[in-house]
């Protein structure tokens, strides 16, 4: 760490995390006569400030606020956890500060500093409004690096190293100082102020000084129209009959999976066509060394619709263990009968479940198929035509392939080889031709592969971003399907990969998953992340699904009843049965 430094941590006070916000009468804004306190990702870059100062008593921190006089509370409560010293830039209780003006200000006071800071650092965005600007804001008015959603951060001489968290996983960044840093949740927990460090801050001076003195006009660029609160929330009904409750279980159903829900997939086996699974991907605040811990849950449900049922779907079993990335049925008994399903995970694992005669899942076997740095992204079995080709093709984060294939005795890795420059997100098998194995990356490459020679057959540069979902037809051999970041689902014949047959758009969202109607050779389902899911009829949308209210990362047809669907979303960990339609109407 640098000998010394000076770091800034710009503070806001917002409304408590704790208090139920409610509109004001003339609907112009939230009721402000409540409790208080710093933004809580603000609380997050003091305390990281601070132990920083503890490691280096020659560093100084140095807390700043832009409010109204109230604000003097929120520099108290960061004097008290460990800031030196404090600067309120103090507006009038009319004034409304906005993210550029906020920027702005904190702008014009470091130009001023004869010792200018070596870092800021600050949350990533406020709860009140959520804006997560500022920072952004900041480093562009400076022209200082930023690095922005840390979870880790490390100075290193003249120099910072950020961990900072992706929808991927983990990504590090070096940046020079000075530099702007903002705080994501899982950097540090805030202490809390001890008694004789809040009565210490009450005397400490606070340097006070106005948006006049530093020269900048805080007239807000943005106007609020309206602000309303979200509807309330229905309560629990009585249904009449089986057929009403059926009715409720397709259109209604939702299962909250705690941590991130990213796959789901209904059991294809006709003595378990009740039974649905999906797994969850959460980034913990333990670490193995330098590496975050990724963790997950695979849960198991079955659907009830009989009228005692308090629920459409009943948790049946929970299985812990790492992130789990994707999950995939056989459609083949493998020996012994077995019915089995293949999960891939964030060290690198594969591991195969059987089905017990009560519907429970029961360890197969397990595979290392990679080293525990790597992330297993997609699977796919060969069986879903040919019942006898039991082998499994994976991707994974360093951009390689692999299959996996059993012996008598074991489950083992048969062949891998490097794909792509950038990390493969999807593979699949030719249904009718499983010679033939597909990949597409984050590259933006689509590649065709001859899997007993791992020898690239053809390479198609068509998706303008990368490619993350691959789906061969089960019941037209020439029919494959890939989906991309670029919000367009490709349908090609796989005797010509020059050019797709048609593109199908699916605005708002790139493509995540692609699913096939078990039966309907003509009707395809789309995980389509930011847009929700789609229901896509002889290459015409036609139906959206948009209840979720974060990426939807999985869906699936059931099996059971023809036209019920699970999907399942990411940050709001949400899993939700509805009903997609047969194409004869759209619906909104």
């Amino acid at each position: 760490m640098a000998s010394s430094l000076r770091i800034f941590v710009p503070v806001k006070r917002v409304i408590d995390y704790a208090v139920k916000v409610r509109v004001n009468p003339a609907k112009t804004d939230v009721d402000r006569s409540v409790k208080h306190s710093m933004n809580p990702f603000d609380e997050i870059a003091v305390e990281e400030a601070v132990r920083m100062k503890e490691k280096n008593k020659d560093i100084e921190v140095v807390a700043i606020t832009c409010g109204t006089t109230k604000s003097q509370e929120t520099l108290r409560t960061a004097l008290a956890m460990g800031a030196d010293s404090a600067v309120h830039v103090e507006v009038g209780a009319d004034s409304t500060l906005q993210p550029l003006a906020v920027a702005k200000l904190i702008q014009a006071y470091v130009n001023k500093q004869e010792k200018k800071p070596d870092l800021i650092i600050l949350g990533k965005q406020a709860i009140d409004d959520d804006a997560s600007q500022t920072g952004q804001m900041l480093a562009g008015l400076l022209n200082w690096p930023q690095t922005t959603f840390a979870s880790k951060v490390e100075v290193e001489g003249t120099s910072i190293k950020v961990t900072r968290e992706i929808d991927g996983g983990l990504e590090t960044v070096k940046a020079n100082l000075p530099a702007i840093v903002t705080t994501d949740l899982r950097l540090n927990v805030p202490r809390y102020a001890s008694l004789p460090n809040i009565m210490k801050a009450k005397k400490k001076p606070i340097v006070k000084i106005t948006p006049q003195d530093l020269g900048v006009d805080i007239s807000p660029r943005l106007q609020t129209l309206k602000v309303e609160e979200p509807a309330k929330r229905v309560g629990g009904r009585k249904v009449d009959s089986v057929d009403d409750l059926i009715h409720k279980l397709k259109n209604e159903a939702k299962f909250d999976t705690g941590y991130s829900a990213d796959c789901v997939e209904f059991c294809p086996w006709p003595h378990a066509k009740d039974l649905l699974v999906c797994g969850t991907y959460q980034l913990t605040d333990e670490s193995n060394d330098t590496t975050q811990i990724r963790k997950g849950k695979l849960y198991v449900l079955t659907m009830d619709p009989s009228p005692s049922s308090p629920h459409p779907l009943q948790l049946h079993q929970t299985i812990e263990g790492p992130a789990i990335l994707d999950i995939k049925w056989s459609h083949a008994l493998l020996q012994h009968q077995q019915q089995a399903l293949a999960v891939v995970d964030s060290v690198g694992g594969l591991q195969l479940h059987s089905v017990t005669q009560h519907h429970q899942l029961a360890p197969l076997a397990h595979v290392q198929v990679a080293d525990t740095t790597t992330l297993c992204l997609s699977l796919e079995w060969a069986n879903r035509v040919d019942p006898c080709d039991h082998r499994i093709a994976i991707s994974h984060s360093d951009g390689s392939l692999s299959t996996v294939t059993s012996t008598e005795s074991e489950w083992k890795v048969q062949d891998q080889w490097h794909a792509h420059d950038l990390e493969v997100w999807t593979t699949a098998f030719h249904s009718h031709d499983t010679r033939t194995l597909y990949s597409g990356a984050d590259d933006g490459l689509f590649k065709g592969w001859d899997s007993r020679t791992q020898v690239p057959l053809w390479t198609n540069k068509r998706h303008s971003m990368g490619v993350t979902a691959i789906q061969s037809s089960p019941h037209d051999e020439h029919l494959l399907v890939s989906g991309s970041y670029d919000e367009h689902v490709y349908y090609w014949d796989t005797r010509s990969m020059r050019m797709p047959l048609k593109t199908v758009h699916t605005p708002g969202g790139g493509i995540w998953r692609l699913k096939w109607h078990p039966t309907r050779k003509n009707t395809l389902l789309t995980a389509s992340m930011h847009a929700g899911a789609f229901v896509i009829v002889d290459g015409q949308v036609t139906q959206s699904f948009t209840e979720h209210s974060s990426m939807v990362y999985g869906a699936d047809w059931s099996f059971m009843h023809d036209n019920l669907v699970a999907s399942c979303s990411f940050y709001d960990h949400s899993l939700r049965l509805w009903e997609g339609n047969d194409g004869e109407k759209i619906k909104e």
